[in-house]
């Protein structure tokens, strides 16, 4: 799979993704935290559905997508007990950061802030859910998911160091 970042000046960022069948999904985040989803059959230059989510609709379409709430259960009020205590995150890896040039297993990532890391983005690559050995790179960015708590302790240890 071939995932594209670029960023969109005074709007926030934008990704394409390729499908297996041809077809491109674009995905516009804005700083606003507002998302487009464009879909584009083929090698089409006009999108054929273009839906707009807010923060917490993407939020939870990714979270359904990335599989943490399917059970094989009919109870519904667990689902949704989950889908509200749920976050993902994205945290870009900065230069000197104290997670650079470290592996999932030696930042403990997971005992430490209580998240776990279910991606990484790294360049042009998605490496979905990374063994404890993945190495961690300046420039990486980090998918995460945890409790909403958990979630900003962690970003605000990495965006902390930057400051």
């Amino acid at each position: 799979m071939f995932v594209k970042e670029g960023e969109l000046p005074g709007i926030g960022k934008k990704y394409s993704m390729k499908t297996e069948s041809g077809d491109t999904i674009v995905v516009v985040i804005h700083y606003t935290g507002k998302r487009e989803i464009y879909y584009f059959e083929d090698d089409s230059e006009e999108p054929t559905a273009v839906i707009e989510l807010t923060d917490e609709e993407a939020r939870t379409l990714g979270t359904i997508l990335v599989g943490a709430l399917f059970q094989p259960t009919s109870d519904e009020e667990k689902i949704g007990f989950l889908m509200k205590h749920l976050v993902f995150e994205w945290v870009k890896v900065p230069e000197n950061s104290f997670l650079a040039g470290k592996t999932i297993k030696e930042l403990d990532i997971r005992k430490k802030y209580g998240v776990i890391v279910v991606a990484v983005i790294r360049d042009e690559n998605v490496i979905v859910s990374p063994s404890p050995l993945f190495r961690i790179e300046p420039g990486d960015t980090l998918v995460v998911v945890g409790t909403l708590e958990n979630v900003k302790r962690f970003v605000k240890e990495v965006e902390g160091e930057c400051k």
